[in-house]
């Protein structure tokens, strides 16, 4: 029986699923301010010349390690959809910043207008905006993670096995690869669609806020995940497990102090 994802006394702003990203500079911080308008909500020291660093974007929260070399286990890029209400400012401000185009700006054929974007630090942005009576789709946030799984069908299956997840749309193809799906995690949304090349961004870090990781930690484990840390109580009052799943993505499961 699969756990289903509850959380209490999570912070303000947060959802189940948090984005984690590891960078060595302040330069991935500039990026998100002069993109997104992103704040810094949150700084402090987490380790010899490693800060701890949050900011909201829109009502979308990302954690990011910053300072000190990144170990090759940390070198992960991740994929945004990143919900705006101006897609041509927003691509504009993003390729001033320093990102490379991945295809202009136009309306799409599944209801938004949006332009895509690898950041300097080789994350993928796809910029939107829907074409319906609000900017950000029923349901969604500001920022809906986009995984990029090698076979997502089976990939559906360990989420909703090993970490709770719902599968609520799933659009495949004539051959069975999944071009497009969205899960739930909680209150959180993340979307899938198989990957098509090499440089795309798969293996991320997401912290999962759950009631009991220790129980969650042994479910993921029995559905394929590879234990990477048992659960423990952490010097800032989580408690955290973590694992990475088959697709090579690693889940911190906390349970909020």
């Amino acid at each position: 029986m699969s756990t289903v994802l509850e959380t209490a006394n999570v912070r303000e702003g947060f959802t189940t699923v948090t984005p984690y990203l590891r960078v060595e500079d302040a330069g991935f911080v500039d990026f998100l301010v002069k993109t997104f308008g992103a704040v810094e909500t949150l700084s402090h020291p987490a380790g010899p010349g490693l800060t701890h660093r949050e900011v909201r974007v829109g009502n979308s929260m990302l954690m990011i390690g910053e300072g000190a070399p990144v170990p090759p286990t940390m070198r992960r890029t991740q994929a945004f959809h990143a919900f705006v209400e101006d897609v041509d400012a927003a691509f504009d401000r993003a390729i001033a910043a320093g990102g490379k185009s991945l295809g202009a700006v136009e309306d799409r054929p599944y209801g938004e207008r949006s332009g895509f974007v690898e950041d300097p630090f080789g994350n993928y942005w796809y910029i939107a905006r829907h074409l319906g009576p609000t900017p950000v789709p029923a349901g969604y946030r500001t920022l809906t993670p986009y995984l990029h799984p090698r076979a997502a069908a089976p990939y559906i299956e360990f989420l909703i096995r090993g970490l709770g997840a719902i599968e609520e749309f799933r659009h495949a193809l004539p051959d069975g690869r999944v071009a497009h799906a969205q899960v739930r995690c909680g209150n959180a949304v993340l979307e899938l669609g198989e990957s098509e090349g090499e440089g795309m961004p798969r293996s991320g870090v997401f912290y999962l806020y759950v009631a009991d990781p220790d129980a969650l930690f042994a479910q993921a484990v029995a559905a394929g995940a590879t234990a990477l840390g048992a659960p423990a109580d952490q010097w800032y009052g989580d408690r955290v497990a973590s694992v990475q799943d088959p697709a090579g993505i690693i889940w911190y499961l906390a349970r909020p102090a």
